[in-house]
């Protein structure tokens, strides 16, 4: 084997690969063009179980049969938003339930721009972990969930034994979201959430939103909501997930 290849094989094993919860709104989708007639060619539905900068995993049914280096199409959808990468198999294993499809993505000339907007949205709900707790605001109770870079998840409860859910400050990959006071009714909860862009190291956030970048947040706050790790409490994760 080559230096290159050696080389190649290292950098795809440190790829990060990020977690996509068995709940997750998020859609997947595999074509392979295998040497097995009865399998090649066919769109199998199955379930995404994680995503990294350069390709996924995704477990589909026994039926299918599929070779180690088959040319492959994955399809990711939600919300109106699809897009289909094509890549190869890197590996492809059966177990007694199901099929697992490891792909590698075919991104000659960059990472698609459409699979960068699922890929951040996962990074930034998949990555969060507790952080501080505090009392900062009166008669309110403050938690703190921390990500990579600016991404943070702030929710605040009453300081009733109860510790009520009543608001939250969500700033994820290119958008944030929040609601500064929650009431029993959800419809009104989700009518009431706030968009705005999210920090970066040249600007901060703020700043009124387009009708267009309002609806590309609402994308992305649908699609973070419904990944939150098991590690965020669950009356957190389900909040977030009616809200979105």
């Amino acid at each position: 084997m080559s230096t290159n290849e050696t080389k190649t094989k290292e950098s795809q094993r440190k790829q990060v690969r990020y977690e996509v919860s068995d709940d997750c709104r998020l859609r997947a989708s595999i074509m392979v063009r295998s040497s097995d007639a009865a399998s090649s060619g066919k769109d199998w539905s199955g379930t995404l179980v994680d995503l990294s900068s350069g390709g996924a995993h995704i477990q589909i049914s026994l039926l299918a049969v599929a070779y180690v280096g088959d040319s492959c199409t994955l399809t990711l959808s939600h919300g109106g938003v699809k897009v289909p990468l094509r890549g190869s198999l890197a590996h492809y294993v059966c177990s007694s339930r199901y099929s697992v499809c490891g792909v590698k993505f075919d991104f000659f000339s960059g990472p698609d721009p459409v699979y960068l907007n699922f890929y951040k949205a996962i990074v930034a709900s998949s990555t969060l972990k507790g952080g501080p707790t505090d009392s900062d605001v009166p008669d309110r109770y403050r938690e703190e969930y921390r990500g990579p870079g600016f991404t943070k998840l702030v929710v605040w409860r009453d300081n009733k034994p109860e510790r009520t859910l009543v608001g939250f400050d969500y700033t994820m990959a290119r958008y944030g979201a929040a609601l500064s006071m929650a009431g029993a009714d959800m419809l009104k909860n989700k009518a009431a959430v706030g968009f705005r862009a999210a920090p970066t190291e040249e600007r901060k956030a703020g700043g009124p939103l387009t009708a267009a970048q309002e609806a590309e947040a609402r994308w992305e706050f649908s699609l973070a909501a419904s990944n939150l790790p098991k590690a965020i409490p669950p009356d957190i994760r389900r909040f977030l997930r009616l809200v979105s």
